[in-house]
């Protein structure tokens, strides 16, 4: 069996070392690609917390001159946390989901105190914005990357499996691929995206490595 995987590298870590020890041929076919965008950062100045949703909004801040000391950061999963170690931030959360609704969840169990800046990308769902402004945060968003789509390699021939992990990478999905090959949704949202094209898909019960391989598990036992 052979599964494409989709998502920005970094995202699901160790994923693909799992699946090849389940036996899967395990190809790398980014569908997105991120690019920094010249930001304006000093609304976010007076933010005592900042929340990071990717490793490309790490990036985006260093990129134009963002400073992380000194401030509660969150981080939506490991990969975002060891990006933001490893430009010197100190972490003070990581949402145990890798997710918005997550991150969400997990800070407003801790209740810090302060503004919050949300540096994001262009196409950024609003629910963590909005989850936290219904809690009564004073919330500061600004894009400072950018998303892009990226093309299906012409010589791939459609795999068993695709997963997909954001609406982006459904857009960049060629439609014989999404004919002929099973889709794995990570989201809700990736999975309307694949709705709208008229893609049949399954919908993962988590957004984690974890959820992958019990999925495939089961799809294995049931055929």
């Amino acid at each position: 069996m052979v599964i494409a995987l989709t998502q920005s590298e970094g995202r699901l870590a160790g994923l693909a070392e799992a699946l090849e020890v389940l036996g899967l041929r395990v190809l790398r076919v980014p569908l997105i690609e991120t690019r920094t965008l010249k930001a304006d950062l000093s609304p976010l100045l007076d933010c005592r917390i900042w929340l990071f949703t990717s490793p490309a909004a790490v990036q985006g801040v260093l990129d134009n001159g963002g400073q992380l000391g000194g401030r509660f950061l969150g981080a939506v999963g490991p990969a975002t946390q060891q990006a933001l170690e490893a430009a010197g931030g100190k972490v003070a959360l990581v949402a145990p989901e890798a997710s918005a609704e997550g991150l969400a969840e997990a800070f407003l169990h801790a209740r810090p105190f302060g503004f919050v800046g949300l540096p994001q990308g262009n196409r950024a769902r609003p629910v963590l914005a909005q989850r936290l402004r219904a809690a009564g945060y004073t919330v500061r968003s600004i894009p400072v990357y950018e998303t892009q789509g990226r093309a299906w390699p012409e010589e791939l021939s459609p795999p068993d499996l695709v997963l997909l992990a954001s609406p982006s990478a459904v857009e960049a999905l060629p439609p014989e691929i999404g004919q002929k090959s099973r889709l794995l949704a990570l989201g809700p949202t990736t999975a309307a995206a694949l709705r709208q094209r008229g893609f049949p898909y399954t919908l993962l019960p988590q957004p984690s490595a974890k959820a992958v391989l019990e999925t495939i598990r089961g799809m294995r036992c049931s055929s």
